[in-house]
């Protein structure tokens, strides 16, 4: 990680880490293996059910520096079908780094049922579709139909080619030149990407 990022990073989990309730800090994606990364991702464990407002206002603070930073209940599973998907693939990753904290869901069994992977798509579609957030639209679901299937792929570009592969019936209705709606989806693109969903959608609900 690039020498600024570092001691930017420092600075922001030394604040983060001044809020009650605070449990656990994590980096996850490029950044934790690659210098060619294009933001750091940050995942925050707190022990609320719902998020520390001061949380907000930090996430909102360095977000021009290209810091990513989302919050997690740690016990959410317990109320949201959908944060099973979250906790499974999280437990999976190879490239994460426990910043603070220990990993909270280092002994958490999960199970993951059709069900839970159509909770987890639709609330991201609809997240999408409501706020106008497309950038990871695809991605997260990719992600969470394969994590179904025990699979951890390292990026996005990995993520799409082995959705190929072991989903290949699914596979079929992405829209042609899948690869750039996995970084440019948005308002005009979205509606191409509906069939897709929809038909997931229908494999994951039965």
């Amino acid at each position: 990680m690039k020498l600024k990022d570092k001691i930017l990073l420092k600075k922001v989990i030394n604040e983060i880490k001044k809020i009650s309730g605070i449990v656990g800090i994590a980096q996850t994606g490029s950044s934790t293996y690659s210098e060619n990364y294009r933001d750091l991702d940050i995942i925050v464990f707190f022990d609320k059910i719902l998020p520390p407002p001061k949380l907000g206002e930090i996430a909102d603070k360095y977000k021009k520096y290209k810091f990513s930073i989302e919050g997690a209940y740690i016990k959410d599973y317990k109320i949201d079908k959908g944060m099973k998907v979250f906790i499974k693939f999280f437990q999976t990753k190879k490239y994460k780094i426990i910043l603070y904290g220990k990993d909270p869901f280092l002994k958490t069994k999960i199970t993951l049922k059709k069900q839970d992977i159509a909770c987890y798509i639709r609330y991201h579609y609809n997240f999408a579709h409501y706020t106008g957030d497309y950038d990871t639209i695809l991605s997260v679901s990719l992600n969470a139909m394969l994590i179904y299937k025990n699979k951890s792929p390292k990026n996005k570009d990995e993520t799409l080619d082995l959705f190929i592969k072991v989903y290949p019936k699914l596979a079929k209705f992405l829209p042609k030149n899948a690869k750039y709606y996995l970084r440019h989806s948005n308002k005009n693109n979205f509606k191409n990407l509906y069939n897709f969903f929809q038909k997931s959608m229908e494999f994951f609900s039965k």
